[in-house]
């Protein structure tokens, strides 16, 4: 009878210890955990309020219009809180994928490039891991070259949605239009290798993502004749939930 008890006391035991890792883990002011460490909510916050207090402290256009005119309308937020954790969780998994690969981030945009496109000054921290972002994953491209798979059908619909949402692209195409609008799709099946790593790279470093910002997506941009267009694509999801909402 005492053995039992004692086996049992170590079970007790055992099961409050997962209990206090699980907690942990789940913390509401945690938006995600990145292996040990964590980006909070306060982190977030300072992130997007440095974006959105730059972004706004350039001149309205309804004070550069001229008189008589019908005043414009001031754009939307320059930056969600969604494309913060987007941005931060992506980047911790891309240079993690980048040293297991032997990569070396590449030279391709400036933090002032990438800062006229958003329309956030390049000063924020937001621009600063957005160029890093950039120059990692294209760094990550030239690696793949041309070794990767053959496009799919729902890839190809994916990152055509993924366009539609930021209305980059007409909405309605079927998949002949998509095939022909996208040409061979080698830039989808690249961005989708992208996210299968950054994929893998999160479940082998116990990288966890707070519900309310899931699924999680990586921020990808690809070159159009209008310039540069900027898109989300998912790539994590709910069954990486470390917390409710409340």
């Amino acid at each position: 009878m005492l053995r039992a008890r004692r086996i049992a006391s170590i079970v007790v035991v055992a099961a409050l210890g997962l209990g206090g890792l699980a907690a942990c883990r789940s913390e509401p002011s945690v938006a995600a955990y990145l292996g040990d460490r964590k980006v909070t909510e306060d982190q977030v916050t300072q992130i997007f309020d440095g974006a959105q207090a730059a972004a706004s402290a350039t001149p309205a256009a309804e004070e550069q219009q001229q008189p008589g005119t019908e005043p414009t309308k001031s754009p939307g937020p320059a930056v969600s809180r969604q494309q913060v954790v987007d941005l931060e969780v992506s980047l911790d998994l891309g240079r993690k994928v980048a040293a297991e690969q032997g990569v070396q981030p590449m030279n391709a945009v400036t933090a002032d490039q990438v800062a006229a496109e958003l329309g956030v000054p390049a000063t924020t921290q937001y621009v600063k891991d957005y160029t890093e972002w950039v120059n990692l994953s294209q760094g990550i491209f030239a690696k793949m070259g041309s070794n990767v798979p053959a496009v799919t059908e729902d890839q190809l619909r994916g990152v055509y949605d993924a366009l539609v949402k930021v209305e980059a692209i007409e909405a309605g195409f079927d998949l002949a239009q998509i095939k022909q609008a996208f040409g061979n799709g080698e830039f989808v099946a690249a961005a989708y290798q992208l996210t299968g790593m950054l994929e893998k790279a999160a479940s082998a470093s116990d990288t966890t993502v707070n519900p309310r910002y899931l699924p999680l997506s990586a921020p990808m941009v690809v070159s159009s004749q209008q310039g540069a267009v900027f898109y989300d694509l998912p790539y994590l999801d709910g069954s990486d939930a470390v917390s409710d909402r409340a």
